[in-house]
């Protein structure tokens, strides 16, 4: 066995010290926070409020992109909520231009203003700067992917959801620009699509993906075609749900309500499926306690997305008496929970197709 030092000697290749490796990420980081401080008093001799925006970056830069994704998770996660309260009081041309506000910066529109407007312009202001704030976070990110030298895959994805977060603002922000519902529509739609693909990036930048080991199972197979079809029917219902709160027709609750049923079937046997590899793996000694928590996750949620959907219903056609009826404080509580919960329940079947396809694995493949 030839040891380092000699292996380096006889290529002619000095060792590079690991100080030296970090230096160059260590400088960009340094020059960044540099850049970001400076920033601070220009923005406070400007405005106060403007003070946020560069004071978010600083900390998360210290982060890995580990820790960075999961705040971009927690922040998104916010942004569902309010996103859906707009929807819910149907206030998203309670400000009607874009990117300004009432012909002033976004960002420095007055909060008294906001508050004095009533809910709906402080609801759909507080929703473009906190997806703004979204925004800025996923560059954080980004750049923690670079800083962190993160793997290919990661840094790809980072990629992917940073674009995916600009072309949403875009769509919401062209949706008021021509007072369009059915840009309304896709911007909603496509939002839990997003919301999806920024857990996908927390899951990939995660220690139990990274360290998760493929092992033979008899399921390995049956879950990729099941997930893959599982995720999709759920996105459809979801994209369902986005047509009926933004049309209002009563063929969109039918047909929403109809192919529910189909989700429940899938949902539920894409999860007895992962629970049975699981058990799977216990016998055998394989780790895979993730697809355990994934089928708990999935079912849990399934149950209170369909009672959700239930008692939503019957808040908006019978306590607020039709879909242009004023907003009752049932169908405000409900509806705005069963998108949150509907993007919970995208999210456990989307991570659930994607680690059973990174932990099992046929018996075929691994004789191959």
């Amino acid at each position: 066995m030839v040891s380092t030092t000699t292996a380096d000697s006889l290529t002619g290749v000095a060792p590079v010290p690991a100080d030296s490796a970090a230096a160059p990420r260590v400088r960009l980081r340094n020059a960044l926070v540099l850049l970001l401080l400076v920033g601070v008093p220009l923005a406070w001799q400007r405005d106060p409020q403007l003070v946020w925006q560069p004071l978010l970056p600083i900390p998360l830069l210290f982060l890995s992109p580990r820790g960075a994704s999961r705040v971009l998770v927690a922040f998104v996660a916010v942004l569902v909520v309010i996103g859906g309260g707009v929807t819910t009081y149907r206030v998203g041309m309670a400000v009607p231009d874009w990117p300004a506000t009432f012909q002033q910066n976004m960002w420095t529109y007055p909060f008294s203003d906001m508050l004095a407007e009533g809910h709906g312009v402080t609801l759909e202001h507080a929703h473009r700067v906190w997806a703004s704030g979204v925004g800025l976070v996923a560059i954080c990110v980004l750049l923690t992917c670079y800083i962190q030298r993160a793997a290919r895959g990661v840094t790809a994805m980072a990629w992917v959801v940073l674009l995916a977060i600009i072309g949403q603002g875009l769509l919401g922000g062209t949706r008021v620009l021509e007072n369009s519902q059915n840009l309304a529509f896709l911007h909603g739609a496509l939002a839990q699509l997003v919301v999806a693909l920024i857990v996908a990036l927390a899951v990939t930048a995660s220690r139990t993906w990274s360290r998760m080991i493929p092992s033979a199972s008899r399921f390995a197979g049956g879950l990729r075609t099941l997930g893959a079809m599982t995720a999709i029917a759920v996105y459809g219902q979801i994209a369902l749900g986005a047509w009926l709160r933004h049309q209002g027709q009563t063929a969109a609750l039918l047909v929403h309500g109809t192919l529910a049923l189909a989700v429940v079937a899938l949902v539920l046997t894409f999860s007895k499926i992962l629970g049975d590899a699981a058990a799977e793996g216990a016998e055998r000694g394989a780790d895979r306690a993730p697809l355990r928590f994934l089928q708990r996750l999935q079912l849990w949620s399934l149950i209170a997305q369909f009672s959700l959907g239930v008692l939503a219903t019957i808040a908006i056609y019978f306590i607020s008496g039709g879909m242009e009826a004023e907003v009752s404080v049932g169908e405000v509580a409900f509806a705005t929970a069963h998108v949150f919960v509907g993007a919970v329940l995208l999210c456990s079947v989307v991570v659930g197709a994607m680690v059973s396809r990174r932990a099992l694995v046929a018996a075929e493949e691994v004789s191959a």
